[in-house]
């Protein structure tokens, strides 16, 4: 595979340049070369509303499952979001490498890739937590919960970008 810097479906500038968008108020909007805390802020900061607003039906879903314990849903629920946003800041600032691709960077904003990520957010926090909490109560080991909920939002958040690709070419070619 070759490293596609004008990939569509990829933002591939945050992972390759110190510079970031930055919007001062009022319709201003600059370019600002940032350090590395600075950089990691910015797209900590893009990737949780990324993650976090398509997410919002589940995320309520967790929050009124039942479960009291150290590892019910609330619980794994509170590993997996955060851990999809690390994993997703870490890809978007080109830190580590997304599976199955060697562009760098995070998945791009397009009205399709919006529709993707609705679905596949929320389908992840679904299989982390819930299917997590299954998983511990069927072995009967509780903590599991919270390693199923790290592995499936890692794996999730590294498989993504790829996905989108593959996603954002078949939409594309049946427009």
């Amino acid at each position: 595979m070759s490293r596609d810097r004008h990939n569509p479906a990829r933002q591939t500038e945050p992972a390759y340049s110190a510079t970031r968008r930055t919007w001062y108020g009022y319709g201003s909007l600059a370019r600002v070369e940032k350090s590395g805390f600075g950089r990691v802020l910015h797209d900590c900061s893009t990737v949780f509303g990324d993650v976090s607003i398509p997410s919002l039906p589940v995320l309520f879903a967790i929050v009124v499952a039942p479960g009291t314990g150290a590892y019910d849903a609330t619980a794994a629920g509170i590993v997996a979001w955060p851990t999809m946003v690390a994993v997703g800041t870490a890809v978007r600032g080109g830190w580590i490498r997304p599976l199955a691709t060697d562009t760098l960077g995070w998945v791009a904003i397009t009205p399709s890739l919006i529709l993707l990520r609705v679905v596949y957010y929320n389908l992840v926090l679904i299989v982390a937590v819930f299917g997590g909490v299954a998983v511990a109560n069927a072995v009967g080991i509780a903590p599991l919960s919270l390693v199923v909920a790290f592995v499936v939002a890692i794996g999730s958040m590294l498989s993504f970008p790829r996905l989108a690709e593959r996603f954002y070419g078949v939409v594309r070619r049946r427009t």
